[in-house]
């Protein structure tokens, strides 16, 4: 449906995508226009809810779909907007009576920090000054709160076609402290990864991992086995030597997982790969025996949807479907799948 209207799609979930529609708007009208075609067509086509937030830029598109969706009360469900278009020039107006939890980077360590100074929204923030707030949070954090708290976010629509990586991260609403939690949250976010790979038709030569600390130090750590990798488990068995010297104990406030290197999949035995210097079966091999197995998953979800079949270690720990929030936390009333134009 999003390719009726134009080739420029970045994906950023399975049920979400950014949306580049500069270009189509003599053929479909303004942004909000093409928000209401496309969010008709799913509801006819698929008889699933939708909601299109329409902004100049990502970040301002990614809140409006937020606020665009049903609103969960006391007294039960209100109806959205469902299409919520930010005009050029508005964003501020529409920024900064927000509570600070809506920027990225937000989490209950940040929010304790500000909150002791009075800044409880955006609009506060902002008028601290960016010197007094890099002072409150750390340099790199302030900055970056800074810039979306003016809704300054600079990133362009990257569409599949021209996508030369893949990757999901998610930021947790708590630290996590201990190194089975965060393989959890990998073996999560390997699993949709993969999913996007597979259906990209492609298998990843390499392999990383990104790690941002409480204190908003970020580490970004790469392999590449020797051979291309699809799966989730083959990912996960990469990355656990990565992992192992990775200490948690400070607080972990994100983790992402991302792959690049893309080649055609293809069935080859690498003579690296035999087995790995400590005796285990190797990457490669972990790939090649579950490649049917992660056919039938996403032919699974493929039918029954994207929380049909999920990992047990995922399930056990959390229960939410991976990559659901690559954006952050999940709110109790983002139950819908969103699109950002």
């Amino acid at each position: 449906i999003f390719a009726d209207f134009t080739p420029h799609i970045e994906p950023i979930a399975l049920d979400e995508a950014f949306l580049d529609v500069t270009g189509s708007r003599n053929l479909f009208g303004d942004g909000t226009a093409i928000g209401h075609l496309i969010r008709n067509r799913i509801a006819d086509e698929l008889e699933l809810p939708c909601s299109v937030g329409v902004a100049t830029s990502k970040f301002i598109a990614k809140l409006a779909s937020k606020r665009a969706k049903p609103i969960v009360t006391d007294g039960g469900v209100r109806p959205g907007p469902g299409v919520l278009e930010i005009a050029p020039g508005a964003e501020l107006d529409f920024l900064h009576p927000l509570p600070i939890q809506a920027l990225w980077g937000v989490g209950p360590v940040t929010f304790s920090k500000l909150d002791r100074i009075g800044v409880r929204h955006v609009g506060d923030l902002v008028a601290l000054g960016r010197d007094a707030l890099e002072v409150a949070v750390g340099r790199s954090a302030g900055r970056h709160l800074f810039d979306l708290a003016n809704g300054i976010d600079t990133r362009p629509v990257e569409s599949a076609r021209d996508v030369k990586s893949i990757s999901h991260e998610e930021t947790f609403t708590h630290d996590i402290v201990d190194r089975d939690s965060m393989r959890v949250e990998v073996v999560r976010l390997a699993d949709a990864v993969a999913t996007r790979l597979r259906r990209h038709g492609s298998a990843a030569r390499t392999i990383h991992l990104k790690v941002r600390f409480a204190n908003f130090e970020n580490i970004t750590r790469s392999i590449t086995p020797g051979s291309p990798v699809s799966s989730a488990p083959a990912l996960v068995r990469a990355l656990d030597e990565i992992l192992e010297a990775i200490d948690p104990s400070t607080g972990v406030r994100l983790v992402g997982v991302g792959v690049s290197g893309f080649v055609e999949p293809v069935e080859q035995l690498s003579l690296l790969d035999l087995m790995d210097e400590d005796g285990r079966r190797s990457t490669a091999d972990t790939d090649r025996d579950w490649s049917p197995a992660s056919s039938a998953v996403d032919r699974i979800r493929d039918r029954f949807g994207r929380d049909a079949i999920n990992p047990a270690s995922v399930l056990r720990e959390r229960g939410s479907a991976p990559g659901s929030r690559p954006w952050g936390p999940n709110s109790p009333d983002e139950s819908e799948g969103s699109a950002g134009v």
